[in-house]
């Protein structure tokens, strides 16, 4: 599926060139237009033109919704709801809507068990009902086997760390457990139990779940919680599981990887051998068996002309995206071929990939000019960080509003401008692929005084130093059996997680495509090895 990438328009931020409510109004509601109407509520504005701007807003942001705050308390319905959901007397709440707002387990958690009965006489909902008379019960499995498989996952789930390793840490037997299958939940607490090794008595129940019920991440979890246990013809079969249910190629290449480490079996081998997805999975068995990919293409055919359609544009790109989205897969060469000026590059690759049902990956290099003083090696992981971000869209624009091509997030874009010549004077000029990338640079050569390793960059750039410090503390990336393939797995931060992997199969590709020696098994080896990764850990 391709990934629409919201981007925003070329107008000039406060303190270059206003924004106005015109500007605003002139705009369809999108991501793009929400980040004008943040950039508009930092400037001298009236609470009248605040309102004016913020009903506006596409959907719910808090970090719009703070920004609004601090200019108008007009909005009675938002202060409203957002006073409900800050008040923690609920018995004493009359309004049905506003007890609906502030009503969460949290709070009920610190209630008493007659607090509890007297609240539930003030509700409608059997659900939230059932859930108060569950939270009055002595922890034990016997008390919650008369409850719905939601309730009990609900109890578990939807409470503090600290309030479920003193008191829900309790061994459930094969039958309970079993039954909780039911509710889509489960997934929910396994990964809970998986992370958390204060659990150990709900560690213990999850190894009884039978994974013909699961879905494919929750078997993949359980298959890696089993051999952390030494029980590894159980994680087979979880794997195995995992890889018949899973959606995903990536998901099926990630069980056959690991049923392969465990059984050393060929078979699972060569179905990544099969596997059309390029991978750190995939990768590492090509070169295990002494294979390379033909599924790529680094470099497009084009003309030298003018672009007849600007990709900095917002709206053109959504106008873009759309006519791609509507165009029938045999017809997407033809409009790819549309698309073949130098400067449309990163659309053509797209259209391709799509046309070619992403079996055909595309490592373009389109900014070369921009990364002439730069290592190889470096300019390898700029570009594997590019395609990973924003597949070379330069304006691209998340939902917490990092920007351009390498998504930078609007603070560290100042704290940069602080420390670069002739730094920019909007966030728009950041969507000038040439800007985004001097930012860029200095960034990851601020990171790599710190970090040797693409995988430990990786991770910092989307979790932050800080965030990557503590899990190197934390006595990962240690030797070990199945390291350090076990923690790339166990690292708690999802998004890092896998954000990690695709990082760094982007860089070898780039290296390859680049002309310059590089071994992903090799990469793995190094991990282990402080005084090749980082400065965080002891070098021995």
């Amino acid at each position: 599926m391709l990934k629409k990438l919201f981007i925003l328009p070329f107008i000039l931020a406060c303190g270059y060139a206003e924004i106005t409510l015109q500007d605003i109004n002139s705009k369809p509601p999108s991501r793009a237009k929400n980040f004008m109407i943040w950039q508009y509520l930092k400037q001298d504005i009236t609470s009248t033109q605040a309102d004016k701007a913020y009903e506006q807003v596409l959907g719910e942001n808090n970090t719009l919704l703070q920004a609004y705050l601090k200019k108008s308390r007009n909005n009675k319905y938002i202060q409203y709801k957002i006073d409900c959901r800050n008040n923690k007397d609920l018995l004493h709440i009359q309004d049905k809507e506003c007890l609906n707002l502030a009503l969460n387990p949290y709070k009920t958690l610190a209630m008493t068990k007659n607090q509890r009965l007297e609240l539930a006489k003030k509700l409608d909902s059997a659900s939230e009902k059932e859930f108060l008379r569950l939270q009055n019960e002595p922890f034990s499995q016997k008390n919650y086997e008369s409850y719905s498989p939601n309730a009990v996952l609900r109890l578990f789930i939807s409470t503090t760390a600290f309030h479920r390793r003193k008191n829900l840490n309790i061994y459930l037997d094969e039958h309970f457990i079993n039954t909780l299958v039911s509710s889509a939940r489960i997934s929910q607490l396994i990964q809970i139990i998986v992370y958390d090794d204060a659990l150990d008595q709900l560690q213990k129940s999850i190894l009884n779940l039978h994974g013909s019920n699961l879905d494919s991440q929750s078997n993949f979890l359980l298959a890696l919680h089993c051999l952390r246990h030494s029980k590894e013809k159980k994680a087979l079969e979880f794997f195995e599981f995992s890889r018949l249910t899973a959606k995903k190629q990536i998901d099926r290449d990630k069980s056959s990887f690991w049923i392969y480490q465990i059984s050393k079996n060929k078979d699972s081998l060569n179905k990544l051998l099969l596997s059309m997805n390029i991978n750190m999975y995939t990768l590492y068995a090509h070169e295990l068996s002494g294979k390379v990919f033909n599924n790529y293409f680094a470099t497009l055919e084009t003309v030298d002309r003018k672009p007849h359609k600007n990709i900095q544009d917002p709206f053109e790109w959504d106008k873009i995206y759309k006519e791609i989205q509507d165009t029938p897969n045999e017809k997407l060469l033809n409009l790819a071929k549309t698309y073949n000026s130098k400067h449309m590059v990163p659309i053509q690759s797209l259209i391709i990939e799509k046309a070619n049902a992403y079996q055909m990956h595309s490592f373009i290099m389109p900014y070369d000019e921009y990364l002439d003083n730069i290592s190889i090696d470096e300019k390898a992981l700029v570009y594997a960080i590019m395609k990973q971000e924003s597949l070379f869209i330069p304006a691209a624009l998340s939902r917490s509003f990092a920007l351009g091509l390498m998504q930078l997030m609007p603070f560290v874009t100042d704290d940069l401008s602080k420390k670069i010549d002739k730094p920019i004077k909007s966030y728009d000029e950041m969507f000038i692929p040439k800007n985004n990338i001097k930012y860029a640079l200095k960034h990851l050569a601020w990171m790599k005084k710190s970090l040797y390793h693409p995988v430990f960059m990786a991770y910092a750039y989307n979790g932050g130093m800080g965030f990557l410090r503590r899990h190197l503390e934390d006595g990962t990336f240690k030797d070990g059996k199945y390291e350090p393939f076990f923690s790339m797995e166990f690292m708690q931060n999802a998004e890092s997680r896998e954000y990690g992997k695709k990082v760094l199969a982007n860089y070898v590709m780039y290296k390859k495509i680049l002309g310059e020696d590089i071994s992903i098994i090799h990469l793995f080896d190094t991990l282990m090895q402080p005084k090749m990764t980082d400065r965080f850990r002891a070098q021995g």
